[in-house]
């Protein structure tokens, strides 16, 4: 079987996780912005030492925020994008943290069916938060402007 891995990984090598993070992020200007500003900790997971899945968390507040999660295309559907979210889970609680939020487009209809799946709640909209992508991004047919915030509560 297997051995999946996941571990932080230092700020000189969140550029490696790029290319994987643009499925989560599709601006790679915005992404960058991200990684510098937002989240403070990058997480992967390896599977016999094969990059497969990536995140990003800010911890700094709380509720702490999933900012970024991707998982490798040949792997999707595979439960490894759940495994991480319990694994951050559970690192917010060894953190004391009270909850996770995760923010997604009102368009991704496969990603609020999975976070949902993985624990989260609809807790709120930011109505125009993707005004950035230029030309505007479309999916499934509509505009991608709103984001859908879910919350995990921890405790």
């Amino acid at each position: 079987m297997p051995e999946l891995t996941i571990r932080e990984v230092p700020r000189n090598e969140h550029h490696l996780l790029i290319p994987l993070l643009l499925q989560a992020e599709p601006s790679e200007r915005a992404l960058r912005w991200s990684l510098r500003n937002l989240s403070d900790t990058a997480y992967r997971m390896d599977e016999d030492g094969q990059l497969v899945a990536a995140a990003t968390m800010r911890w700094r507040d709380d509720p702490s925020e999933l900012v970024e999660l991707a998982v490798a295309p040949d792997r999707h559907g595979q439960g490894l994008g759940r495994r991480f979210v319990a694994y951050l889970a559970d690192e917010g609680r060894r953190r004391g943290k009270q909850s996770l939020i995760v923010g997604t487009s009102s368009t991704s209809a496969g990603n609020l069916l999975f976070y949902q799946k993985a624990g989260f709640r609809i807790d709120a909209v930011r109505h125009d938060y993707f005004w950035y992508y230029e030309p505007p991004l479309y999916e499934n047919g509509l505009p991608v402007r709103d984001m859908i915030v879910l919350r995990m509560h921890l405790h």
